[in-house]
């Protein structure tokens, strides 16, 4: 697509189908004046609701608002998607000025006292008037959000709460790209393959294709993008693990990128607003507009969870340790011990190898495998297009979805699944270029991404991924679906724009059914021979699961409980990084830290969105268990029970009350107990206290 050099892509309305975005076409140099004229526009659509001379309504002022400024907010989401997934040095240069100038435009609207005047007298007006129960939320969320942003603040409070907002916005972006920087720095270079004795060959294959790339030839290159699990797991080099294990824990910590002072300084100045506020920490503000509702109740869970966890993460633990001294007379086990032992252990009880599970599960047929399970589950069509729609990156697939039924296109779905170090963040996530609702007049329907960070095939290995891999792409599908399968005419209410501690529940959700034959038998095929993998091997990888649910909850736990030490008090009793971590792995987790603290590289409750809010990891899990407890009994495409589903929890977003739409969806409120039932630390069907001492292991508990 050419463009003469004053066009920008971003300012103009979409010539492709569907309004996709021009991704092609959009270069550095285009962002900041786009976002310029995304500003100008929408300061003239908010000065045309304050000056109505009319009396304010629901349709000239709420709705209104909902729909201005949808230039900036096309510009910045692009932004976003290309600068997490493709990210570069002249982005990076740009991100801070970006950033900074939509919290102050945003700033501007939400304490502008004429306007929110307007809001208000609607506001007032609620009860009397008639309104559908979406834009009665609609109602609710636009008030409320002028009210948390500041809008019932004297003068002094809210010019405190715009430096205070406008900081943090560089902090946050200083510290992903930190965090980002600090990751790409690393390279092990090994010249010995001896050294990485035991690490499977496709691993190793990577390793060699990364040195050729660095010019390296006959050596091995390991990155810590995508993460070097398979060191951790597999390589019988104790120094190299231990190496390795280090490094990771030392991203952005006492480098040239350390985010030490940006953790601190960003929990302070969370703290410092939500006093303005009102409230005692930020989490208090957090959490008064979550299904948790307070810190008490996020602590009570948290506690429970240990209570439960803790005895069964302390026998796994041990029966780890008992092992690698029987083994390789370890006697003093350490961290980078833990996932290499701790697999060999679970092998040998359960008879099989992890890794002679990876061949049966080829990226390209998960994904395949994926599809065909959506399509099942939620009576749809999802269909791969090949330059129909430009792409960021060329690894990028582009699906079209339809509704099954009514062959109405319901979505595009973006997939990107190779890690790229330097250019896209660590981890997996779910965004979207446009999420459903009216746009133009037109309700339009989601733009959605997948991203992940897989290793890319080498010559002789496709990319074959791990279970949990796989449960990731299902996870981050699931997110997917959210958006995709939404009703609604707002956006900010449709799909995943949903309280937060509820935003994991259609994601997790996702992930039983690759736990299920019937699903494995559409993809978990060898890619040499194509044979299926076995029954009774999947039976052993679900068993398997049980056998460190413990550990694996206690560590989540762990998490949650971090993240609440962080944003529960004031920061100011915090004295260092280092000493808070210390103190809570003292009380809770089952190693000292050995090397830097992660909250210098925990960018979930740093620079992502996750602040005070961690626990919902858990907390969704213990709602998804219960929910999916009713497709096993009946059946794991049962009709009926996956079209309420697709009805409720994915259509609805925040649209309605979480727990009003679980109760649609279900028939009752959750049941506190079905995930530590699916975890095998409470029997079937028993609602009594979690059992504290299980025997852990393939005779255990029945899933």
């Amino acid at each position: 697509m050419s463009k003469t050099p004053d066009t920008n892509p971003l300012l103009e309305p979409s010539k492709l189908p569907y309004g996709a975005p021009p991704l092609d076409s959009v270069k550095v140099e285009h962002f900041l004046p786009a976002q310029q004229a995304g500003i100008a526009e929408a300061k003239a659509d908010i000065a045309a609701i304050k000056t109505n001379k009319a009396p304010a309504t629901f349709e000239n002022t709420i709705e209104a608002l909902e729909f201005a400024g949808r230039t900036l907010s096309r510009v910045m989401t692009v932004f976003g998607n290309i600068s997490a997934a493709a990210s570069s040095d002249a982005l990076r240069a740009i991100e801070g000025d970006l950033k900074v100038a939509a919290v102050k435009h945003s700033n501007d609207i939400m304490m502008d006292a004429d306007l929110f005047k307007r809001v208000k007298e609607v506001y007032d007006q609620k009860d009397s008037l008639k309104l559908s129960g979406e834009q009665r939320m609609l109602l609710e969320e636009t008030y409320k959000g002028f009210v948390r942003s500041g809008a019932l603040l004297d003068e002094t409070q809210k010019t405190r709460l715009r430096e205070i907002s406008e900081k943090m916005t560089e902090l946050r972006t200083e510290y992903k790209n930190n965090s980002l920087k600090s990751v790409a720095a690393y390279q092990k270079v090994i010249d010995d393959e001896s050294e990485l004795a035991g690490v499977p060959e496709r691993a190793k294959a990577a390793y060699r294709e990364a040195a050729e790339a660095a010019g390296l030839t006959g050596k091995f290159v390991v990155k810590l993008s995508p993460p070097p699990l398979d060191i951790m797991a597999y390589c019988e080099n104790r120094a190299l693990r231990e190496e390795i294990s280090r490094a990771l824990a030392n991203v952005a910590y006492k480098d040239e990128f350390d985010n030490t002072k940006n953790a601190m300084e960003i929990a302070k100045l969370r703290h410092e607003a939500a006093g303005i506020m009102g409230y005692d920490s930020h989490a208090a503000f957090v959490l008064d507009n979550r299904m948790a509702k307070t810190p008490e109740a996020v602590n009570d869970f948290l506690a429970k969870n240990e209570k439960v966890y803790r005895p069964a993460a302390e026998e796994y633990l041990q029966k780890v340790k008992d092992y690698a001294q029987k083994t390789d007379g370890i006697t003093d086990f350490k961290p980078w011990d833990m996932a290499y032992y701790g697999r060999k252990l679970k092998e040998e009880e359960f008879s099989l190898s992890m890794e002679s599970l990876r061949p049966y599960f080829d990226l390209e047929k998960v994904l395949e495998g994926m599809r065909k399970h959506a399509e099942k589950l939620f009576n749809i069509d999802m269909t791969e297009v090949k330059g129909k729609y430009p792409v960021y990156h060329e690894d990028v697939k582009v699906y079209e979805v339809t509704d099954k039924k009514t062959g109405e296109m319901i979505g595009l779905f973006y997939g990107d699944y190779y890690a790229r170090p330097g250019a896209k963040s660590g981890g997996a996530w779910m965004n979207t270029f446009r999420n459903r609702g009216i746009e133009d007049g037109e309700n339009q329907f989601a733009i959605v991404t997948n991203v992940c960070n897989f290793q890319k095939p080498t010559k002789d290995h496709p990319t074959l991924l791990s279970i949990d891999e796989v449960r990731t792409v299902f996870h981050e599908f699931g997110h997917g679906l959210h958006a995709l399968l939404a009703k609604g005419d707002y956006a900010s209410l449709t799909g995943t724009n949903v309280k937060w501690d509820f935003v994991e529940l259609p994601s997790q959700l996702q992930e039983n059914w690759a736990k299920q034959k019937e699903v494995l038998d559409t993809f978990a095929r060898h890619y040499k021979n194509g044979d299926l993998l076995a029954e009774d091997l999947i039976k052993k990888v679900n068993d398997m699961e049980n056998f460190d649910a413990g550990y694996v909850g206690l560590r989540q736990t762990f998490l949650g409980k971090l993240d609440m030490a962080w944003h529960g008090g004031d920061p100011k009793n915090i004295k260092g990084v280092e000493e808070l971590e210390d103190k809570l792995i003292a009380e809770t987790w089952l190693f000292p830290r050995a090397a830097g603290p992660m909250s210098t590289s925990f960018g979930h409750i740093f620079s992502g969105g996750y602040s005070a809010g961690y626990y919902s990891y858990k907390w969704a899990e213990v709602l998804e268990a219960d929910m999916f407890e009713e497709f096993e009994q009946k059946g794991l495409y049962d009709r009926a029970t996956g079209d309420r589903l697709r009805d409720t929890i994915y259509a609805q977003g925040g649209t309605r009350d979480p727990m009003d739409i679980f109760k649609d969806a279900k028939g009752r409120e959750p049941d506190p107990n079905a995930l530590f039932r699916r975890e095998g630390l409470l029997p079937q069907n028993d609602n009594q206290t979690p059992q504290a001492n299980r025997k852990s292991g393939p005779q255990g508990p029945k899933q």
